[in-house]
């Protein structure tokens, strides 16, 4: 995938803008996220309030997805853009008060506020790279999102956790202000969707064919089986354990990684099996984390089980750009959206409480099983 979003990136000026303004983006969004679970972390919260927060960090996304897709029908791409940016700035003025104060409230609330912009944003972005970039050069589009996410690993997360000690929250968030701010600036000089690129928004038909119900399926299959471990894996180790961050680290490192093992064959392929296995793998390497005596080897861990989760990621948002054509791209993203956003809403609280009450590791083992029956349930077409 990666040689063909190279040589769509030298040809096109306009989406070298676009990827410059999802690194800032991404680098103030991982520069919050740190913020977040390091002012969680230091006031001891319980398992129940990390898988909220968890939830809340991507929840707010189901509204702001069908925001961002009504708004596409009456605004141009670039200004549901810009706008989720302006809610992630929004949402850092609530950080903010969070951090300044006691109340963890804030912190969940200025969370949400910036899922609600990024719910946003979604439907345009896949537009955007479907109604701009040729048939061959689709691949790009689907690793826009995993570009997003190597910025934030490397530049938000990674710089997050090195920076933290020496600067404080403070100061990240004042860096995250200023990476939306640029995000802002690039997305107003991408060109607008001029008359050969406009492609009218339409939503999607009520009988949909075998084949895109299985495209809108992936995404939430793969929800189901990894949002409880995400939410619960603060809550797997020690107290007082110095290993959340690079635990946090690796979980990001992998997701980049893990579109470097999918091969330009491999894209629209039959690969329920392949996919079911990388979810049982997920699976494998956090019941190891919480069953295994040896916390040395949890990074390792972490990061293969999101290679492997970022395998199902690729393939399956390559398989929805794929499958629809360009005026139902954006309904059809945001509604894979919204369902990936309700089972790994359901499937966190329900971790949640269960680890309150059973323990963490007896509650993922019993989510991990649940959430791999519904995956096979869920792509049962597939």
């Amino acid at each position: 995938m990666f040689p063909i979003f190279w040589r769509a990136l030298c040809a096109h000026a306009w989406l070298r803008r676009l990827c410059a303004a999802l690194l800032l983006s991404s680098i103030g969004s991982g520069l919050c996220f740190i913020v977040v679970y390091t002012e969680l972390l230091a006031r001891q919260a319980a398992p129940a309030t990390l898988a909220l927060s968890f939830v809340l960090s991507s929840a707010p996304g189901l509204l702001g997805s069908l925001l961002g897709e009504r708004l596409l029908r009456r605004s141009d791409c670039r200004h549901v853009l810009m706008l989720g940016e302006l809610a992630s700035l929004a949402g850092l003025l609530l950080l903010w008060q969070g951090v300044a104060s006691s109340a963890t409230y804030w912190l969940q609330l200025g969370t949400a506020i910036a899922a609600l912009g990024s719910g946003m944003a979604l439907p345009a972005l896949a537009h955007y790279g479907k109604a701009r970039l040729a048939a061959h050069e689709l691949p790009a589009a689907a690793l826009l999102d995993t570009l997003a996410f190597a910025c934030h690993v490397v530049m938000g997360v990674g710089a997050g956790a090195l920076l933290h000690g020496l600067l404080g929250n403070a100061w990240l968030l004042l860096l995250a202000a200023s990476s939306f701010g640029g995000a802002v600036i690039l997305l107003a000089r991408i060109p607008a969707q001029a008359l050969v690129h406009h492609i009218a928004i339409q939503p999607l038909s009520a009988r949909l064919g075998s084949r895109q119900r299985r495209a809108l399926a992936i995404l939430p299959a793969l929800a189901a089986v990894g949002a409880p471990a995400m939410a619960l894996l603060p809550a797997l180790l020690p107290p007082h354990s110095q290993q959340v961050l690079p635990l946090l680290f690796a979980r990001s490192l992998g997701q980049l990684c893990g579109p470097l093992l999918v091969s330009s064959q491999q894209l629209g392929r039959h690969n329920r099996g392949m996919m079911l296995g990388c979810l049982a793998g997920f699976s494998a390497c956090y019941l190891a984390i919480a069953w295994l005596p040896w916390p040395s080897l949890a990074l390792l861990l972490v990061f293969a089980a999101h290679v492997l989760s970022n395998v199902v990621f690729s393939l399956g948002w390559h398989g929805l750009l794929q499958t629809f054509d360009k005026q139902h791209t954006a309904a059809a993203s945001a509604r894979s959206y919204r369902n990936q956003v309700l089972v790994a809403a359901i499937s966190s609280l329900l971790a949640g409480w269960l680890a309150n009450h059973i323990g963490a590791a007896s509650a993922l083992l019993m989510c991990c099983a649940a959430g791999w029956l519904l995956a096979a349930w869920l792509t049962r077409q597939a």
